[in-house]
Order: structure tokens, then sequence, then C-alpha cells
């Protein structure tokens, strides 16, 4: 949603017509100036809201040193310009302005936690599904009856991340209106506006459905229906896609094709690591040590067991797709040190190489010894340790989509 004017020296407004996007380059629009110019000096306003949500505005003046008559065959040049910000000459279609981005209110601690409370939300709805249908089938130990407890226990789990997201998109949504409407000339833009005319709203859009469809799945997952696990698996695909259509890969203006294939594999990848732990931690591993003797140490063994090599998978995801979008966004290695983006990025990337340590001395010192009581209480610890660094990582990321590449 994008709102150009243009003002003569006597601040009158001139009509424009066609606001058209420029096939040849993602940042750019162009206008039709509806009348010829007169000489003097003149003052184009631009707003605009990009297509991770972010709103932006500007201005720059120009000065027409000639009068000239509107061409026919392209109404949009009218004689000659000065920029007054750069003092160089040039046609009017080429005058540009500094991007003026209002990042403070973007990367504000209320629109921070409500999206990384909706990132949460969504790496733990997807964990579930990995866990139900990634992790289960495969650990061995575990009997049919305690299979089924750990469902219906997966199902709640993945009842109330539903609402989470739901929850947080509903509050993305309205303080993305709030923030808009502050700015100059859109204090008329309300909620309706930014969901059903922005990029930005349509990703929303998908994502509240996404999360009431798994909801819905969800609830009947809990009364034992096994179809609605596979509704559940579609809806929690479709939200792992949803942050790069609303974030910084679908305004990416290099390689945006790429950079949301390889944000979806992202979170993807996280979701499957520390999602699936949590529901293992939180399901598997409390049902199993209900067994009596020997019996729960080997069910949590199972556990551990199928889910490792997932793990190992989902690490690798998450490691290659993080370096390509870094590699995207930040045109010079030194950007990683002399900008915010890139220095809150260093932090997030520090937060996960710890979570790789951790995870790491789970799979080879703590699940070998997992067979007895020493092990299992020691996975424990070291896997509440690794969630809560994988908490840490959300926050950051939570800031860090809040800031302009």
């Amino acid at each position: 949603m994008t709102f150009i004017s243009l003002k003569d020296a006597n601040g009158k407004d001139v009509l424009l017509t066609g606001l058209q996007e420029d096939p040849t380059d993602l940042l750019a629009v162009s206008v039709h100036v509806s009348r010829s110019l007169a000489a003097g000096r003149y003052t184009v306003a631009w707003r605009t809201a990009a297509s991770d949500g972010h709103p932006s505005h500007g201005t720059f003046g120009f000065v027409v040193l000639t009068e000239a008559a509107l061409p026919t065959n392209n109404p949009a040049q009218v004689g000659t310009v000065k920029d007054t910000t750069a003092g160089d000459v040039m046609p009017a279609t080429s005058a540009s302005g500094a991007n003026a981005e209002e990042s403070g209110a973007a990367s504000s601690v209320s629109n921070s936690l409500a999206r990384a409370f909706s990132f949460i939300g969504i790496l733990a709805l997807i964990g579930v599904t990995a866990f139900r249908t990634l992790v289960l089938p495969r650990a061995g130990g575990i009997n049919p009856e305690m299979k089924a407890r750990m469902e219906h226990r997966a199902a709640v789990l993945g009842l109330a991340a539903s609402m989470l997201v739901i929850v947080s998109a509903v509050a993305r949504l309205f303080l993305e209106s709030e923030m808009m409407s502050a700015m100059p000339d859109m204090q008329a833009m309300g909620m309706a506006d930014m969901a059903m005319h922005t990029q930005w709203g349509f990703a929303l859009r998908l994502e509240l459905g996404a999360a009431i469809v798994a909801l819905v799945s969800f609830v009947l997952a809990a009364r034992r229906l096994r179809a609605a696990w596979l509704l559940a698996g579609i809806s929690a695909i479709v939200l792992a896609v949803t942050p790069a259509l609303a974030g910084h890969a679908a305004a990416s203006p290099r390689f945006t094709a790429l950079m949301i294939v390889t944000d979806f594999l992202h979170v993807l990848g996280g979701a499957t690591w520390l999602g699936n732990l949590l529901s293992i931690m939180l399901i598997g591993v409390p049902i199993a040590l209900m067994l009596d003797g020997p019996g729960r140490w080997e069910a949590v063994a199972s556990l551990v067991n199928a889910f490792s090599p997932i793990a190992l998978a989902s690490v690798a995801i998450v490691v290659a797709s993080g370096v390509i979008a870094s590699w995207v966004h930040l045109e010079h290695f030194a950007a990683l040190w002399q900008s915010a983006y890139g220095q809150v990025l260093l932090l997030k990337l520090a937060l996960v190489a710890i979570t790789v340590i951790i995870g790491a001395y789970n799979f080879r010192r703590v699940q070998p010894q997992l067979v007895h009581q020493d092990g299992s209480a020691r996975l424990q610890r070291s896997a509440a340790i690794e969630l809560s660094v994988g908490l840490l990582i959300l926050l950051v990321t939570g800031f860090l989509t809040g800031i302009s590449p």
C-alpha cells in the first residue's frame, strides 16, 4: 500500500495518476503527472507499507528550471528537474529520496514480543505434529496404549499452540495498524485495510486461517479421530511459510523466491528440532516415566533414539538456511558488526551455536546413558537448558525481524 503526493512551492497539490510498480526494480514505483509543471520548486512525499509490514516514508524536492509542454507519448516526463537533496540535474522520472523507515516502531518491545510469541506458537504447533508423525512411529520401545496417551497429550499441546498463534496474529494486526496510522496522512488506515490490502496482511490472513484449521484438527485429534492429524500436518506446513511471506524474505529485493524457500526451511527445521524436543520433554518423557521398573528408562531411550536423527537433519537445515539468508540480507561481511541488523543477528547466531553444542552434548554423552536413571535425569536438565536457550533465540528473532537488513 503506497501513497505519493506532489506539492508546489505554495503547498498546493498537483494531481498524480497511474501509480505503477516498476517490473525491473522491486523497490521503485512511478506515477504520471497530470499536467505540465511551471518553473519552480516542488516536493514529493511518499508513504508505504513494505512486504514485511514495516512502514516507511520520506520526502525529496526538485526544481523545474524551464516549463515544457506535456509530451503526449510519455506524460511522466515533464521538462528538467533539479534534485535539491543532491544538487544534480536529472529527468523527473529518476528522482529519488532517502528511505526513512520507521524502524523504531517496528522494533518496539510490544511489536517484537508479539512476533516472538507468534514464532513460539508456530514452532510448538509444528513440533507437536512432527512428534506425532515422525517420532512416535519410530519409538519401538513404547506400547500402543502409551502411544495413545502421548497422542492425546500432543493434541492438547497443539490446541494451546494454535490458540497462541491466533492471539498473537490478532495482536500483531492491531499493533501494525496502530503503527501505520501514526504515519502522516495515513491516520484513516485501519485493521481491515492492513489485513485486506497489503501483502503482509495476506500472509497474516493465511497464518490465521491455518491456525484455525489446526485448532479444529487438534480438537478432533483429542477425540481419537486419527485422520485429523493429516489435516494438522498440512496446517503446520502452511504455517511454516507464513513468517517468510510476512517478513524480510518477501521484502528482499534480491533472490526473493529463494529467500522465501530458505526462510520456510529455516522455520521447519527449527520446529522439528526445538518444537519436537519440547513435545518430547513435556509429553513423551513424563508419560514414559510413569512405567514401573527398568521399562521406563527403555521407553525414554526409545523416544530419544527416534528423535536424534531427525534433530541432526533439522540442525543441518537450520544452519544451511541461516547462512544463505545472512549472505543475501547482508551485502558485505562487515555489516555483521557495523549495522544494527547484523549485531542482533550475531547475538542470534551465538545463541544458536550454544544450542547446537548442548544438543551435541546430549547426543554424545547423555543419550548412551538413558537406560539408567541418572541418564534420564541428566537429559531432563540438559534439555531444559537447550529449550531455554531456544526460547531466547525466538525472543531475539522477534526483535531481529523488526530491524531492516
